[in-house]
Order: structure tokens, then sequence, then C-alpha cells
């Protein structure tokens, strides 16, 4: 590809306009000659997300370091797969006419070869559009489309159309155009055998499928013949085309979902059409049954938060789950659309009932680990041996989550059946011992060969009194104002007590915990932090309260205990 030239480069940086380009997806204030915003890049309530004067050409992070310019921002949050593509957005934008280095033969003939191809997609996606409206044949189509609840101009937007019979409408149309049977080839829109170029889809109802620009890709089709044995078909797999690295709706949804702050991904085309009429445009779809690493990533860029819109059946809860492998590496904040049992999207925005409780499923959508925590306690069984099973498989699930208010909710309702939380953190630190959870073999390995990990309690112990040592003049108020019976390791209650009194040098038995805290402790925190860390372990005191008053036959002492966790959970929520 021929290099664009230097000075254009310049061009496009001193024409972009970074604040209109983040405006897009944080709402900025003035404050002090500089534009701040919560940062896009991580999770945060207080703005820390600035532009540098005076020229605003360059972004900074104070809380996660995220740094960067105009190119920077297309590639991290517009969906530029490099620089050069970042550039050449950027010039579309603003208006920059840009200049290119001179390219060898045979780069200038790959370009060219290229924007064929892409011309071809293009002009391929408009007559599959036109015969929908135009064609006699496609009148099935058109019926089952509006019978459906999706209106023309819908369908218009989407591009929706229809790919004649007869095996060269649109191959003896693209040849006659100049096209050749290898670009037809190359674009996936025709077989070519002996010579001839037959259509890929023949047939069936189109919907093109594009990158973050609306740049067509491929297509999906679906016949209305039922004795057809594919359903739906896609556009062959190929260097251009690759299904796992792309959205349908993408570029319809981006607007709509970086101001939401969330992206609403269901598994269809017509699912996504029937969100749109819900009036949830910031929709798209993942053409199968789960999210892949690829488009989660595509997703991030876009808004900070995934919906999954999953079809309400045991199909959309596998489905779900495991996107959480998908999402390992991926900074986003996963959530779950609960549709009524049997339906999906598609379906349900048919009529305006249904439109009116897809809408209202979208904003009420649960973080997905409490949801998928419900999801397998209603599976649980009578006898001993399902319990203990739910029990493994709620472990294995929440040992792949880090520590969060979600967590701890997810682990509220699993205790909130009865069970204790000592048992439970016992078959949570078996899953983290057995590797079942996709660590890499020689991680297991060595965990095995080192010391025990802590436990979930003795872990948010831990990161209190690191906190408190970090922040003595917040923190060693709240550790006076703690009993010995809200930490529950003697050994913890031991460094509470010497963070108070300021001690420097512990006693050799408490020199290695003293040593993990100050480490610990050298990363800092805020005192918003530390207020989350302290209603956590608070938490855990009250619910090993409540135990005791069970065990003891108090009731009234229960009853007053488990009202505390409930304020508690309040403020975490709140917090969060």
């Amino acid at each position: 590809m021929p290099r664009v030239d230097d000075s254009s480069i310049d061009e496009v940086r001193r024409s972009a306009d970074l604040v209109e380009l983040v405006r897009g997806q944080v709402q900025l204030a003035r404050r002090g000659g500089r534009w701040w915003g919560r940062c896009p890049f991580h999770d945060e309530r207080t703005p820390s997300f600035c532009l540098i004067p005076p020229e605003n050409r360059t972004y900074y992070c104070y809380g996660c370091g995220a740094t960067g310019d105009s190119f920077t921002w297309m590639q991290e949050r517009e969906g530029a797969g490099s620089f050069m593509e970042a550039v050449e957005q950027l010039a579309d934008r603003f208006g920059v006419e840009l200049r290119y280095e001179q390219s060898s033969p045979q780069e200038e003939a790959r370009r060219r070869e290229n924007e064929r191809v892409r011309d071809l997609l293009d002009r391929a996606c408009a007559f599959y559009a036109s015969m929908l409206w135009k064609s006699e044949e496609a009148a099935e189509a058109r019926g089952y489309l509006l019978g459906r609840g999706f209106p023309e101009d819908l369908l218009r937007t989407f591009r929706v159309g229809w790919a004649p019979r007869g095996g060269t409408a649109l191959a003896g149309r693209a040849i006659q155009g100049g096209f050749s049977r290898e670009q037809l080839d190359q674009a996936g829109l025709a077989r070519v055998r002996g010579g001839t170029a037959q259509d890929f889809f023949q047939g069936r109802i189109t919907f093109p499928i594009s990158d973050a620009r609306g740049r067509v890709q491929g297509f999906g089709a679906r016949t209305l013949d039922p004795n057809e044995r594919a359903k739906y078909v896609n556009s062959p797999e190929g260097d251009r085309f690759r299904k796992r690295e792309l959205l349908f709706g993408l570029d319809l949804a981006r607007q709509a979902a970086a101001k939401a702050g969330f992206t609403v991904v269901s598994e269809g085309y017509t699912d996504v059409m029937g969100l749109h009429l819900a009036g949830v445009e910031g929709a798209v779809a993942c053409m199968g049954t789960a999210l892949t690493t690829a488009q989660l990533r595509l997703l991030a860029r876009v808004a900070p938060e995934v919906r999954l819109c999953f079809d309400a059946d045991r199909a959309g809860e596998e489905a779900a789950r495991r996107t959480i492998e998908a999402a390992r590496e991926v900074p986003v904040r996963l959530a779950v659309v609960g549709l009524p049992p049997g339906s999906d999207p598609g379906d349900l925005a048919a009529e305006r009932p249904g439109r009116e409780i897809l809408a209202a499923a979208v904003a009420d959508a649960d973080p997905l680990l409490p949801w998928l925590v419900d999801r397998r306690i209603a599976r649980v069984g009578d006898s001993p041996a399902d319990q203990d099973r739910a029990l493994s498989d709620l472990a294995e699930l929440l040992e792949q989550f880090p520590e969060s208010a979600d967590k701890d909710e997810a682990i509220r309702r699993v205790t909130a059946l009865g069970v204790s939380p000592v048992l439970f953190d016992r078959f949570i630190r078996r899953a983290q011992g057995s590797g079942t959870t996709g660590r890499p073999r020689r991680e297991r390995e060595q965990a095995e060969q080192g010391p025990e990990p802590p436990s979930l309690d003795e872990a948010r112990e831990r990161r209190l009194l690191a906190l408190a040592m970090a922040m003595p003049t917040a923190g060693r108020p709240i550790l006076e104002g703690m009993k010995d019976d809200h930490l529950g390791s003697t050994r913890h209650r031991e460094a509470r007590r010497l963070i108070i009194a300021g001690t420097e040098g512990w006693d050799p038995e408490m020199a290695p915990l003293e040593a993990a805290l100050r480490s610990e402790a050298a990363d800092g925190g805020t005192e918003e932090e530390l207020k989350d860390a302290y209603l956590r372990v608070e938490k855990r005191a009250l619910e090993r309260g409540m135990l005791a008053a069970r065990s003891a036959g108090d009731e009234a002492e229960f009853l007053r205990l488990q009202s505390m966790v409930k304020r508690v959970e309040t403020a975490l929520r709140t917090s969060s």
C-alpha cells in the first residue's frame, strides 16, 4: 500500500479537532483552562481525563496513564486498524486531501485491485437493495420482512436486499460493468468454475456486513425455502471477510452506543433491527452463538459496557458464559438483558408492547456474573450431590472474576441459600487449585508448588490494611473504629494494632506480612478505595455474625445483622 506523504500527515494532524473527536464518546467540561471528562479507557467516577492545552492535540488520563493524539484515538476508540487507516479516516472526516509517495508498480497495482474489489462489494450491496424493492420475485421476501414489523425505512437504513435466482444476475451485470471473474471471486460474490461465474447468493434475503466505517466486507443471506438445508449462509471466509472480526450493524450503532455508554449485542440480523425498532440504536449482532475476543476489542473502542441480548434459552445462557473467556483481557464490563423465556429481540419487536418490554429489559440489564449465578441456582436439584455440583460450578465461575461489587453480590446470592460462607470459600479455593478455569499448566504447577493463596476474606482484609498503611491520616481512624472481630485472621488483627500505633520494623514472625502490605501500599490508593475496602470487610464480618446468631438460635440478632448487611450492600453499590 502506498505511503501517505509526510506533509499530508502533518496537515491531518493540524486539521483534526481532538475535542470534536473525544466529545463523540466523552462528556467534556471546561475547567481551569482544560477540557476534562471521565476516562473512556478505565472505569472511574471522578474525571481525570483531559486534553492538553494550548492546542488540545493530545490527551492524558491522570488515573490510568492513557495518552495519545488524534491518530491514537482513532486506533484505540474509533476502530482504525493501523496508523495509516487512522490518517485516512481523519483526512476524510476533516476534509484533507491526501498525497501519496511514489510506490512501485506492484504496490500500485495491488492498491487499485483492492479499491476495485471494495467498489464491487458496494455495487453488489446497492444491486441487492434495489432488487428487494423492484423485483417481482422478491415479493415473498418483502412480505416476510414487512410482516415481521420491519418498516421500509428501517430496511433501507440497513441496506437489506434480495439476491435474485437464476445464477448470473449479479455476476453478469458486474462483468458487463468491467469487473473480472477473479474480482467477483475475491469479493466472495461468485464461484468461478470452468471460466463461468455463478452468483454465490441466489434466492436469498441479503444483509450487508460492514466494518466500523460502513465499508461492505461481505454478506449474510437468509433463505425463505423450508427445503434449503442452510437457513443462513455467509460470504466465504478470506482476507477481507472474517466473520469472527466483524459485527453486523457496528457502523450504524457506534454513535448511539458511545452516547449511551453501552453496546447491545444480539445473535442475528433481525434481532438488531428489532432492537432499533425498540429505540435501542446502539445494537449489533455477533452473527453466531458467542462473541469473540476480536469482536469484544472492537466494542471496547466504542463504549465501556457490553450488554448481551441473546435468546432466552439454555443456548443463550451458554453463549453468555463463553463470553467471559473471550473478554478475559478486554477492558469491558459485561451485563445481560433478561428476556421473557423462549423469546428473541426480533420477534418481540414485531408489536409495540413487545418493543416496550425489550426497551425496558435493555435498560434494566443485570451484571453478567450475578445473572449467571441466578441461572445456575435455578437448576439446583434437591440431592446433596446436585448441590455439591452446583457449588463447584459456581465456585469455578466466580474464580474467573476479579474482586468487585458484582462478585460480592454474586457470593451473597449463593450464601443467601443458607450455604456457609466458609464452606463456599473452600469450594472457591478448590477451584483455584484445580486448574479448571483455563489457567496455563505451568501457572497451575507454580501455584501448587508455592504457598497456599489467601482466601477471599483474607484478600479483602489485606487490601484494607495496605490502603490504611498507604494513607495513615484517613486509614488509622477507620482501623481504630473497628473491632477485633472485623478481621478473621489473628495476624491481621495484630497488623491492625501495629498500623494504628505506627510501629516500624515488626517482629520476625510478622515481617513477611509487613513486607507484603508495604509492597501493596507502595502502589497508593484513594480514599474512595479505602472506604470501599472497609465496607467489604464490614460486610463479611456482619455475615459471620449472622451465621453465629443463627447457630445460637438468636433470630432477633440475625435479623438485625441482616438489615445492617443490606445497608452496607447499598453503600457498596452507591460507591461503585
